[in-house]
């Protein structure tokens, strides 16, 4: 394994990225003729499966880096989103230490972790599984979501964990977290993702965030985020066809 993303974010590159939320395999492969850094499988919150996942990885682009955000920090889930060939995971709700060594120990071989040492298609169908096995340790890219109050007194804690490469907040759950529900540009939630991006340069851990907003999301890289999801599937597509319509209608109205 040859994990791009984490390449990029050790030299200090933005990477870029969209989830993805819809099974059809059709998706990050039209996807994937851009040039996007990285795309999120999201099992947490889109409707899908480990069955759908594989044939999904199947058709991302090598130079796409393809991570899974898991349902729960979970051995299980982790497991099955790295053997189907994930190069690595984010791990929702992580609060406190304990969450984040326990999401890193899944994801690492013995001695090291507790992950199970059957790499089905990550390993090329096991034709190159001795391969993979000494790699997989170093490759795998693991990032903690910062979601709550309690992951945010916590955050330096848990950024700190050995084996954890980056963390993404969730802006819309931390707004909620924080008592402005529904307002994840909250000068609170501002104030608070702020202070983490200060915590994480003296740890020389790259952080994340969404923004669908082109003005937001470069504001958002100008503050020091390095890991950027700028769509989703989903939002491509209704957005590219309520752009084409409204165009369209502005010429005969």
């Amino acid at each position: 394994m040859n994990n791009q993303m984490k390449k990029k974010l050790k030299n200090g590159e933005v990477v870029l990225g969209s989830w993805i939320t819809i099974s059809s395999p059709e998706i990050p492969e039209i996807l994937s003729v851009n040039d996007f850094d990285w795309f999120l499988f999201d099992m947490e919150h889109a409707p899908l499966t480990v069955a759908q996942l594989e044939p999904l990885l199947q058709t991302t682009s090598r130079k796409i880096t393809p991570l899974v955000r898991v349902p729960v920090n979970s051995l299980m889930y982790v497991k099955q989103a790295l053997d189907t060939g994930g190069e690595g995971v984010m791990i929702p709700m992580v609060n406190s230490p304990a969450d984040a060594s326990d999401a890193v120990s899944y994801t690492r071989y013995p001695p090291v972790g507790i992950r199970g040492t059957g790499a089905r298609r990550a390993s090329q169908y096991y034709s190159m599984h001795s391969e993979y096995l000494k790699t997989a340790n170093s490759e795998v890219i693991v990032i903690v979501q910062i979601e709550t109050k309690e992951a945010v007194n916590n955050f330096e804690d848990i950024i700190s964990v050995d084996g954890v490469d980056g963390w993404f907040v969730g802006p819309n759950d931390l707004a909620a977290s924080l008592g402005h529900l529904g307002q994840p540009e909250s000068a609170v939630v501002e104030d608070e993702m702020k202070k983490m991006l200060k915590i994480a340069e003296r740890c020389d851990k790259p952080g994340g965030t969404l923004s669908f907003d082109v003005k937001k999301a470069r504001e958002y890289i100008g503050e020091g985020f390095k890991i950027m999801a700028i769509g989703s599937d989903d939002y491509f597509l209704f957005n590219g066809a309520r752009e084409a319509l409204e165009n369209i209608r502005k010429g005969f109205r």
